[in-house]
């Protein structure tokens, strides 16, 4: 087994994660190409394991610097990453991956393992989950036995309200779900958010496999879903409605819709993200059918890396 590492990401590796059933949304070229332009400072390597001159495994990470550190994360902003491919070369590419810590000025090396098939060993662990939606048996099944009696009445009040959901596509589309997302910034006062190159280079290049929805009222945007669609899997990468929402109840509409159509599509599994410890998500998420789902993050941190973290946080708020 000859193991490569590559600076640029390489077309044959999406066949790779195609036939991989570790292998999300996020170990795709889609992903990680739109990530490494919107983000240059973060620079996208892929550790490649070859076996009979073929890729067999590959695991993506980004290298970040802040002055002589450098944090390794397979993914990063809690995306699924470490490696896929055949099992013995992924488990080699992991180890190798965890090798890195011990190299100068390497302060932080981490993966997040959302199929719990990766060896902990020699890892720092931490448990996290996310909430899922089984809609493998219809969207009719989802509406009467997932969704909860409130959320069905407020879906039907966006309609009554005149609310509607579409499809987006363009950039000028983006450039409508990018003035609700600022907006709801200001609001949350979470700092300045992803470059809005990141969403564009994702509708731009996704294909079908990232999908923007829209909900207007009056001839306005007042929300948007941008989901990423992959396999039988759909991940709600970002929702948001805008204040102009107000009792609309178009939030709830927007996921009706999305689900309704990745049920149409084929799609067993919706996935609603993490809720980062927040009860009102967790309860939301419930009410739509979300169950809990258990994944994992794998670590090592030196002190500098927790350094290295607060700097980056800071630069992020500012």
């Amino acid at each position: 087994m000859h193991i490569e590492l590559i600076d640029a990401w390489s077309p044959e590796l999406d066949a790779l994660a195609d036939r991989s059933p570790d292998a999300t949304f996020y170990h795709t070229g889609a992903w990680l190409s739109a990530l490494s332009s919107a983000y240059p400072r973060m620079v996208l390597r892929v550790l490649v394991a070859h076996e009979g001159g073929a890729p067999a495994a590959y695991l993506p990470y980004f290298e970040a610097r802040r002055g002589f550190l450098r944090t390794l994360w397979s993914l990063p902003f809690g995306t699924y990453g470490g490696p896929v491919g055949e099992k013995k070369a992924a488990l080699e590419l992991l180890r190798h991956f965890r090798s890195q810590f011990s190299r100068p000025g390497v302060v932080d090396v981490g993966c997040i393992d959302y199929t719990h098939t990766m060896d902990p060993s020699g890892w720092d662990t931490t448990e996290l989950d996310t909430h899922v939606v089984d809609i493998a048996q219809g969207f009719e099944h989802v509406w009467q036995e997932r969704f909860d009696k409130p959320r069905r009445r407020r879906a039907r009040r966006a309609e009554e309200h005149g609310v509607t959901v579409r499809r987006g596509s363009g950039r000028d589309d983006v450039a409508r779900f990018l003035d609700v997302y600022r907006e709801r910034l200001d609001d949350w006062k979470t700092g300045r958010g992803h470059p809005e190159a990141l969403f564009h280079a994702l509708v731009e290049q996704g294909g079908d496999r990232v999908r923007l929805y829209l909900a207007e009222h009056g001839g306005a945007v007042i929300g948007g879903h941008l989901n990423f669609y992959y396999k039988e899997e759909v991940i709600a990468w970002y929702g948001m409605t805008s204040s102009r929402a107000g009792d609309t109840q178009a939030g709830t509409l927007l996921y009706m819709v999305c689900m309704r159509d990745a049920c149409e599509a084929g799609f067993r599994t919706y996935n609603l993200g993490a809720s980062l410890g927040k009860q009102s998500l967790v309860e939301y998420k419930e009410s739509l059918g979300g169950v809990p789902r258990r994944y994992r993050m794998l670590r090592r941190r030196r002190f500098g890396g927790r350094v290295a973290e607060l700097l980056r946080r800071a630069a992020r708020s500012t």
